[in-house]
């Protein structure tokens, strides 16, 4: 009995060797492109090797020569105790790819903008993004119609340097456009001078 799948459905074989030709294509184009850096050692787990890709949304291959330490990869299957406080629950990090082997990681890249290197929206409820402004992190965070930005800092998520909130009149209905927009409209408010808010719990 012939399945009503689309064909396209059944096709594993040709989708697995399709992944794996792109990830030999990307790793020969990285090593003819960029330059890998050296992530770790992590307690017992060793370093690794990894060349990190920006993609944009024209699908090219674009050298980054700033990541993002929200990019970076960090162990599996290790937990790390927070080095600022003894009775922190441990935390549990990941890595990509096999550890002590070259790898290429993949960052889905929004427009260029002077100043800012931007990861392409994901999720819904929220939406988030991340990336740099001016050479720090930051984390866009969107849900409810209340968008915010955080940026800088030891823990750009909890701790930041600087931190701006407001609502929209979008609600639930932010292009990926709105999102870069908001983000750039953030960064002219922190170059600007504005105030950093105060981080909700």
């Amino acid at each position: 009995m012939a399945s009503d799948l689309p064909t396209t459905y059944l096709d594993y074989p040709d989708a697995f060797k399709f992944y794996f030709q792109q990830t030999a294509d990307d790793l020969a184009w990285a090593n003819a492109n960029a330059t890998p850096v050296n992530e770790g050692p992590w307690g017992d787990v060793p370093g690794a090797q990894i060349f990190y890709i920006g993609i944009n949304m024209a699908g090219e291959r674009i050298k980054l020569p700033q990541i993002s330490s929200l990019w970076r990869c960090k162990p599996s299957g290790i937990e790390l105790a927070d080095p600022d406080d003894r009775d922190a629950p441990h935390q549990t990090y990941y890595v990509t790819g096999r550890p002590g082997s070259i790898d290429v990681v993949r960052i889905k890249l929004g427009p260029s903008m002077p100043g800012l290197l931007i990861e392409r929206p994901e999720g819904s409820q929220p939406v988030q993004s991340t990336g740099l402004i001016d050479g720090m992190d930051f984390y866009f965070r969107e849900c409810d119609g209340v968008w915010s930005l955080s940026i800088g800092g030891a823990d750009v998520l909890d701790r930041p340097d600087w931190y701006y909130e407001e609502k929209h009149d979008k609600p639930n209905e932010l292009s990926e456009e709105d999102v870069y927009s908001l983000i750039a409209k953030g960064a002219e408010l922190l170059r600007n001078g504005t105030p950093t808010m105060a981080v909700e719990p």
